[in-house]
């Protein structure tokens, strides 16, 4: 893991949304990106729409959601409502394709195969980055303590929030693990102490650790 650690969110946001856009330039054929939801990194995402609409790039761009729940986007714990309401600058620029994790199925049970082969077709490449968040029990995504990370040979997997029983679509860890580099965003000591410890143990970022062929740049801030 490289850290890269911050005096407040707002000098993350910046060196973060940077970095992105410099990758976003540089690909003329175009990038992808998976992305953490939640409210952590709403501010990267509105930065980088700011500067994804000053910079003048047409270059494509395709993001998908590392885990979605099983509701509307005009829901607010939709993660693709999220980026929708963060990034609309640059998507009324037809900067950005977001590859979406739901259908109209009654739910993502139903749903992961052809959410699968929806991924399949439209993001065949490794990610350009995958952003994620975790959560002080070492959750990513929605692959939670004690539940699976993968199903069968499929990109995407159905998961239930342990606590909230909330249904959700995530995608699978080897499709995670499939990409050119891994951002980490993470606050506060007490996930920086998870993070510390969690190489050797069995939660879902020890799995990430472990098994990521990149390297993990890992932005922290207290």
């Amino acid at each position: 893991m490289n850290y890269h650690t911050f005096e407040n969110f707002s000098a993350l946001t910046e060196a973060l949304s940077q970095q992105w856009l410099t990758i976003i330039e540089t690909t003329p054929d175009g990038s992808s990106f998976a992305l953490a939801g939640g409210s952590t990194p709403a501010p990267i995402y509105q930065r980088l729409d700011e500067l994804l609409a000053n910079s003048g790039t047409k270059n494509p761009v395709k993001l998908v959601a590392t885990d979605e729940r099983w509701v509307s986007d005009a829901d607010q714990q939709s993660n693709e409502g999220l980026f929708r309401r963060c990034l609309h600058t640059s998507a009324l620029n037809k900067s950005w394709k977001l590859v979406s994790l739901k259908n109209a199925s009654s739910s993502p049970e139903v749903a992961t195969d052809a959410i699968d082969d929806r991924l399949q077709i439209q993001l065949p490449r490794p990610f350009s980055a995958v952003l994620l968040g975790m959560g002080a029990d070492g959750h990513i995504a929605s692959l939670f303590p004690g539940a699976p990370t993968q199903h069968d040979h499929l990109t995407c997997l159905a998961a239930v929030h342990p606590q909230t029983r909330q249904s959700r679509m995530s995608l699978s860890l080897p499709r995670l693990l499939s990409t050119e580099r891994i951002w980490l965003v993470i606050t506060g000591a007490e996930k920086r102490q998870v993070l510390d410890n969690a190489f050797n143990g069995d939660l879902p970022v020890a799995a990430l650790l472990r098994e990521a062929s990149c390297t993990i740049d890992v932005f922290w801030c207290p």
